[in-house]
């Protein structure tokens, strides 16, 4: 990455993502790249304050540039459950674990176990981007095939990861140039495709613990991935599940579960999870004892259309789900 450039040229730094009005307050642009990152406190080592702030959605994403028009120095909290993924816009003095006092001109991820301190260019400034933890580690497992065999952290710059830099370089301003150039909002589908490129990038250009694995690692053994997803639509059948949820789950691709499925069970998640579906309501409607009505039943164990689920039903278990309530 190249120290002086960014979504925008400096002169119109932050214009890209529709920044809210200029502020003298350090609370105020505090509070307002605080509110889509993590938690961090702003002091002023020279001048005055006079900056931008702007915010944009990318899917789980938020995408944040902020310059501040002054010296300061920002320290920013242990992310704990969040990724913070920095880039300075302009050169930024850093000190952090194993990190103490560099100048950055690349991307790098905070800590998630300590404080991270930075001095960014007060003209120039620098593009946040931040996500729960959990989605990227989702997004890991996708890539990857299956779960990662140790847990994702993040490492500090220079150490070696699995893709150069420029990759992430590259998906942050594709990124940028995508949201710029959009005449009317993006829809769902191309959010999704441009948050999915840009963890990818994330995952491939940033050092971490999975590294290695995304250089030589393939996918797990199928077998154990399906019953993975079997257990977890287990866990999960009362809720209002997607393919793409079990999907993330399982580290796979919805193709890639969709095909494994065929392979070991000669069936469908959806029609797995509809099989759990009935067999817990079959067996709620013979030995429910509160007097539960046939409807409570069926919307516990997650179906959401009564005539579905009795056809459903009558086709499993060949009679209506009122005549087994009346068994019991």
């Amino acid at each position: 990455m190249t120290a002086t450039t960014g979504c925008t040229e400096r002169s119109d730094q932050g214009t890209l993502l529709a920044p809210s009005p200029r502020s003298t307050r350090l609370a105020d642009l505090r509070d307002r790249v605080q509110d889509a990152t993590v938690v961090h406190e702003i002091g002023v080592r020279h001048g005055r304050p006079d900056g931008t702030v702007a915010v944009a959605g990318l899917g789980d994403l938020n995408l944040v540039v902020v310059r501040y028009g002054a010296q300061v120095t920002v320290d920013a909290f242990p992310t704990r459950n969040r990724f913070a993924l920095t880039v300075p816009l302009g050169p930024m003095r850093v000190f952090a674990p194993e990190v103490t006092g560099e100048l950055l001109t690349t991307g790098f991820a905070l800590a998630g176990d300590a404080h991270t301190v930075m001095r960014p260019d007060p003209y120039a400034g620098a593009l946040v981007i931040s996500t729960k933890m959990t989605r990227v580690e989702e997004h890991l497992g996708t890539l990857l095939g299956r779960p990662p065999r140790t847990a994702l952290r993040f490492l500090p710059p220079g150490a070696p990861s699995a893709a150069p830099v420029a990759l992430l370089d590259a998906a942050w301003r594709g990124a940028c140039l995508a949201l710029a150039g959009a005449r009317t909002p993006l829809g769902p589908t191309v959010l999704r495709a441009l948050e999915d490129q840009l963890l990818t990038a994330v995952l491939l250009g940033l050092p971490h613990t999975s590294s290695t694995e995304l250089l030589v690692g393939g996918p797990g053994d199928p077998a154990d991935v399906v019953e993975q997803a079997r257990q977890w639509l287990e866990e999960h059948h009362a809720e209002p599940v997607t393919v793409a949820d079990v999907a993330r789950a399982s580290g796979l691709g919805p193709r890639q579960l969709q095909a494994q499925f065929r392979r070991k069970l000669d069936t469908t998640p959806t029609a797995v999870l509809r099989d759990i579906r009935l067999g817990r309501a079959h067996q709620a409607l013979l030995t429910a004892g509160g007097g539960e009505t046939v409807a409570e039943i069926a919307y516990s164990c997650g179906f959401t259309h009564l005539s579905r689920f009795a056809q459903e039903y009558r086709a499993r278990f060949g009679e209506l789900p009122s005549q087994t309530a009346r068994r019991r």
